[in-house]
């Protein structure tokens, strides 16, 4: 299970400051939930920067442990630049 606080869509906008400053504090991953579902992770940035580059250094061709073609399904940073755009593109009506 994952450990970290879960707050609704709604939330979020209401009281995004104060959020924003518990996540800095804290340090642990804020799970945006939207009916009931969780759709995001909002996360302080040294905490992402330290998660891309274990990313990264999982990529690189120094670990030849792992075959290309395995390399190319598991790429975290290759879903995330898929999932970046299709959200990018949505819109409300």
């Amino acid at each position: 299970m994952p450990s970290g606080r879960f707050v609704g869509a709604r939330d979020l906008q209401k009281n995004s400051s104060t959020l924003l400053k518990t996540i800095n504090q804290s340090g642990e991953p804020c799970y945006i939930t939207e009916k009931g579902k969780a759709k995001a992770v909002l996360m302080d940035i040294s905490r992402y920067n330290a998660l891309m580059d274990l990313v990264e250094e999982a990529e690189s061709p120094k670990h030849t442990e792992v075959g290309d073609e395995t390399r190319k399904h598991a790429s975290v940073r290759g879903i995330l630049q898929k999932s970046s755009t299709r959200i990018i593109r949505r819109r409300r009506s």
